[in-house]
């Protein structure tokens, strides 16, 4: 078609370095540590809503922080600060001591060889001085601190919100304002620590997307599993783009087809009748998984720690049996790594967009099978047995035409009784299947509900992954089955591609063409005379050409 397509395969080595210890001599020195004067930092552990301990940092301290420092070497030097500023002894100690050194906070940020996920940003880190892994530090909301500027803030935050109140003589902070930090171990996420049902999370640190400035917040709604309604994250608008482009998907991975389940796409499963496609690369999908990404944590977005958004359709009597988002490898002899409690990966936090409305007792819930209801009093809760009896005197799943004793009528039962989340446009709920030490939450077993009337559920998911996923650069890999000769798959090899588009000039028709990736996003114009552009991008993605706004040619 006159158009020259070129791409060159880039290796991408991702290595795990020794990171040397920071040398105290080469610290610099600043006067600002002024933040810290009057100021006490409450400490927590990743996921924890209690502090685990304070630290007073002396003005004094040899370590400092400069404008110029980047957040690896912040990270390093505030790590040393609370460690060594500490005010009660043997404070933050790991609780996951039995593989880490057992030595206060250091001993939590560094867990050791054997349970140190290696992220793509290993080789950043900079040691503390004694030469073991700092931590990654967090305000409540889950901003990661990046900078001195950053924390000036902060303190100043903190000294204005305790102006106006007295002071406790019985307060281990001294009287002192308190900054909350919240230290996440090397090599993990950040996750949130709610204290209570019904507690808020400000998230204004995102940028407003739902119009009318309604900032992005959370509402715990369970503890045990950790369970969030998400508000003003997702719009109406986007769910319609997102049914929308499902239904146009011609891919034959990516179209509307009968759902799979485990780590192949091959494995149908009886008690899994909805219908999924994934969007991996539309605008809409890929403005809200980096929005996502931002909300659990992430200061920056980094491809392949996700599946991809996964859109679903429940059609009348359609569901999921209760299950966990977190993998495993019953066989033994996949060579991808997925205990996520030691240095492998695996799905830890999931995002469900709802995209249509569900009335009351219309089916269509995400229920938490292991979790009751938090406003239900003890005395109140169902078991399944009178909650089937309830459920076949009404006659909804007859009428849904779900057969006695099947196991869509004990789901419905189940979603009855057991705590559950309702679907409605433009709702978003978050939970987590990890605890911050990486071990799998076996309370965060869910499942979709049946649809219980003719309106079909659509709902869309995230899920996001504690280190690259399974067929992804950096992948976690079983040094066991390594040792013994098994070689890493075409899969895990790098797959990103460096790729030239140039105009050979040849076909008139082609005089005016533009450059587009994916759907929605201009690349550039690539007519005759125009210069060829080369691209960094990964095999998967979507470019296409367009003349006056047909698309003439797609790779």
């Amino acid at each position: 078609m006159g158009i020259q397509f070129m791409f060159w395969w880039v290796a991408v080595f991702l290595i795990a370095p020794h990171v040397s210890a920071s040398d105290p001599a080469k610290t610099p020195s600043t006067s600002a540590e002024e933040w810290w004067k009057g100021l006490s930092l409450m400490i927590h552990r990743n996921g924890e809503p209690d502090p685990c301990g304070s630290a007073i940092p002396a003005v004094s301290s040899k370590h400092t922080i400069q404008e110029s420092s980047d957040k690896y070497e912040l990270e390093s030097i505030l790590t040393d600060i609370i460690a060594e500023s500490l005010q009660e002894e043997k404070a933050c100690l790991s609780p996951d001591n039995v593989t880490a050194e057992p030595d206060g906070l250091y001993g939590f940020c560094d867990m050791g060889p054997d349970r140190t996920p290696i992220l793509l940003d290993h080789k950043s880190l900079k040691a503390v001085q004694r030469g073991s892994l700092p931590c990654r530090w967090y305000t409540r909301e889950g901003v990661r601190i990046t900078s001195l500027e950053q924390l000036q803030t902060l303190a100043a935050a903190a000294k204005q919100a305790s102006s106006g109140t007295c002071a406790n003589p019985q307060d281990a902070s001294g009287g002192n304002a308190e900054l909350h930090l919240y230290g996440v171990q090397a090599g993990r996420v950040f996750m949130f620590a709610p204290s209570y049902v019904g507690e808020i999370f400000d998230l204004s640190h995102m940028a407003v997307v739902a119009g009318d400035d309604k900032r992005i917040s959370m509402e715990v709604l369970s503890l045990e599993p950790r369970v969030f309604d998400i508000f003003n994250v997702f719009m109406p608008e986007e769910a319609d783009a997102l049914v929308d482009r499902a239904l146009k998907e011609t891919s034959p991975t990516h179209k509307i087809k009968r759902s799979t389940t485990g780590t192949s796409e091959n494995s149908i499963f009886n008690k899994r009748t909805s219908e999924n496609a994934f969007d991996t690369h539309g605008k809409t999908a890929l403005d809200l998984k980096r929005r996502i990404f931002e909300l659990l944590g992430f200061d920056e977005y980094w491809h392949g720690h996700d599946d991809g958004l996964q859109i679903l359709r429940y059609n009348t009597s359609k569901a999921y049996v209760q299950h966990m988002d977190y993998m495993t490898d019953p066989s033994g002899k996949e060579l991808f790594n997925y205990d996520s409690a030691a240095k492998g990966g695996n799905r830890f936090a999931t995002v469900l967009l709802y995209m249509s409305d569900s009335e009351e007792g219309a089916g269509g819930e995400t229920v938490f099978s292991e979790a009751w209801p938090p406003e239900l009093d003890p005395s109140e809760r169902k078991p399944i047995s009178e909650a089937t009896n309830e459920l076949r005197r009404s006659g909804d799943a007859r009428a849904a035409g779900i057969a006695i004793n099947s196991w869509e009528e004990k789901m419905v039962a189940t979603c009855r009784s057991k705590l559950s989340v309702r679907p409605s446009r433009g709702r978003a709920v978050l939970f987590y299947s990890q605890y911050p030490n990486g071990k799998p939450d076996p309370k965060s077993r869910h499942g979709g509900c049946p649809v219980l009337n003719d309106q079909p559920k659509w709902a869309a998911n995230l899920w996001v992954w504690n280190t690259p996923r399974n067929d992804q650069n950096g992948a976690p890999l079983r040094e066991d089955l390594l040792a013994k000769g098994y070689k890493p798959p075409e899969t895990n090899k790098p797959r990103q591609l460096t790729v030239t588009f140039k105009n050979l000039r040849t076909d008139p028709t082609l005089k005016k063409a533009e450059l587009w990736f994916d759907e929605a996003m201009f690349w550039g114009k690539l007519g005759h005379g125009d210069p060829p552009h080369r691209v960094n991008t990964y095999t998967g993605h979507r470019w296409n050409l367009r003349v006056d706004g047909e698309i003439v040619k797609e790779w």
